[in-house]
């Protein structure tokens, strides 16, 4: 994904979701795509939103997932404990 080889074809590999979050690391730092991740998405129109803000994106995952959903999380490494960050929040949201 660093390399952006594959940014074009994101739009059509992710079509079938209702929701897309995509998260990338703001500046050139280990965890940054180094490409415009919004601008990859913007095919898909409302159902896709990039965020440069870890937590932002558990937010905004948290507030549109509701019970019965399945959440896809995909990832080339930890980046920033987001999947145990995600999962504490959802829990927390239905507690």
């Amino acid at each position: 994904m660093k390399l952006g080889t594959m940014k074009d074809a994101l739009p059509g590999s992710l079509a079938a979701a209702d929701l897309v979050f995509g998260y990338s690391a703001r500046g050139d730092g280990k965890e940054a795509l180094g490409w415009d991740l919004g601008a990859a998405l913007s095919p898909l129109g409302e159902r896709a939103h990039a965020f440069d803000d870890l937590s932002a994106l558990v937010d905004a995952v948290t507030a549109a997932a509701k019970p019965g959903d399945s959440v896809l999380v995909m990832s080339n490494g930890g980046f920033g404990g987001v999947h145990q960050k995600l999962l504490d929040a959802l829990q927390a949201a239905v507690a």
